[in-house]
C-alpha cells in the first residue's frame, strides 16, 4: 500500500511564497505557465491510444474540435482516408485522369491563334463535407500504439485540475 504524502499549511506557505518569488523575478510569466500547461497537455492527452484509454472520448472530441475550425487541410485528410481504407482491405485505385480540355477559339488569346501558352488547370480538391464525414471512420481504424508515454505513477496529483485557462494573448 502507498503512502499519500501529508501537505500542511506550511508546505502550501512555502508553495505560494516561492510561486511569488518566482512571479518577482520575471521566471513565472504567462509564457512560460502557457509553454508548461502545452508540456503537460501533451503528456496527458497528446498519445493517442485508442478506445481502451479513458481520454479517448476527450481526444475525439478534441479531434472534432480541431476539424471543426479547419484545422487540417483537406489534402492530408484525403491521405488520412486512403490509410484507413488500405487498413479496411479496400483495393486501391488511382485518382481518375483528369480529361483534357477543349478549348474553343474565342479571340486573339486562345490556343488555336498561338498567340499564348493554355494555363493548366489545378487538380480538384476533395470535397471537405465529404472528407469531413470519412473522419469517424478513419479514428476508428486508426492502430493502437503499444505503450503509453509521458504517463506515470503519480500518485493521483494532477497540477492542473482546477485550472481554467483564460484567452490567450
Amino acid at each position: 500500500m502507498t503512502r499519500t504524502p501529508t501537505i500542511t499549511p506550511e508546505d502550501i506557505v512555502k508553495g505560494a511564497a516561492s510561486v511569488a518569488r518566482d512571479a518577482a523575478e520575471g521566471r513565472l510569466t504567462p509564457a512560460t505557465l502557457e509553454a508548461q500547461l502545452e508540456k503537460e497537455l501533451r503528456a496527458l492527452v497528446g498519445n493517442v491510444v485508442g478506445e481502451g484509454d479513458p481520454l479517448f472520448a476527450l481526444q475525439v472530441d478534441i479531434a472534432r474540435g480541431v476539424l471543426a475550425v479547419g484545422g487540417v487541410p483537406t489534402d492530408e485528410l484525403a491521405e488520412w482516408l486512403a490509410v484507413a481504407r488500405h487498413r479496411a482491405g479496400e483495393p486501391i485505385t488511382p485518382p481518375e485522369a483528369p480529361t483534357e480540355p477543349v478549348s474553343s477559339p474565342s479571340g486573339p488569346l486562345s490556343p488555336e491563334n498561338g498567340d499564348a501558352e493554355p494555363e493548366p488547370e489545378a487538380p480538384a480538391e476533395p470535397e471537405a463535407a465529404t472528407v469531413l464525414a470519412l473522419v469517424p471512420e478513419i479514428v476508428a481504424k486508426a492502430p493502437a500504439p503499444t505503450s503509453v508515454a509521458g504517463q506515470h505513477g503519480s500518485g493521483g496529483y494532477d497540477p492542473l485540475a482546477g485550472w481554467r485557462p483564460g484567452p490567450r494573448r
